[in-house]
């Protein structure tokens, strides 16, 4: 989220980890920061329209969701999108690029970003867009 703030990108971030939103807050205070759980995130709560163009969930946060919540996270998150925004999320699939057991697979993935209201655009096999061709990390792209 820093990266895209310093190319002039208008960002939020969202984080449930009081420490995580610690470090964020220290690294970038300029940029405004809010604790919520993804499973029940409301953007207009928070008084953030729900409009984005892009929501990006990085650095495993699909996988890492307490189990049976993946659903209503990937839900919530659309949700926060205007018609035709991306969510882009990029997660490991194997014990090599998690820290924990996997507990889903990109087709489960998938299929909660459908019913959410999502159509798959691609999947990455790497943040810098090379083909997936089935291995142990995904960047998946779905449009509202």
């Amino acid at each position: 989220m820093i990266r895209f703030a310093e190319l002039g990108y208008d960002c939020v971030g969202v984080d449930l980890d009081a420490s995580m939103l610690a470090v964020a807050r220290e690294q970038a205070p300029e940029l405004p920061w809010f604790q919520a759980d993804l499973t029940r995130f409301d953007a207009g709560a928070l008084g953030i329209p729900a409009d984005f163009d892009l929501v990006v969930a990085a650095g495993n946060v699909i996988p890492l969701l307490a189990a049976g919540t993946e659903a209503a996270a990937t839900g919530r998150l659309a949700a926060a999108l205007r018609p035709g925004g991306l969510l882009v999320a990029g997660f490991g699939l194997d014990e090599a690029h998690l820290p924990v057991p996997p507990a889903m697979t990109l087709p489960q993935y998938d299929a909660h970003c459908a019913a959410a209201g999502l159509t798959l655009v691609d999947h990455f096999a790497t943040w810098d867009a090379d083909p997936y061709t089935g291995g142990g990390y995904a960047v998946s792209v779905h449009r509202r």
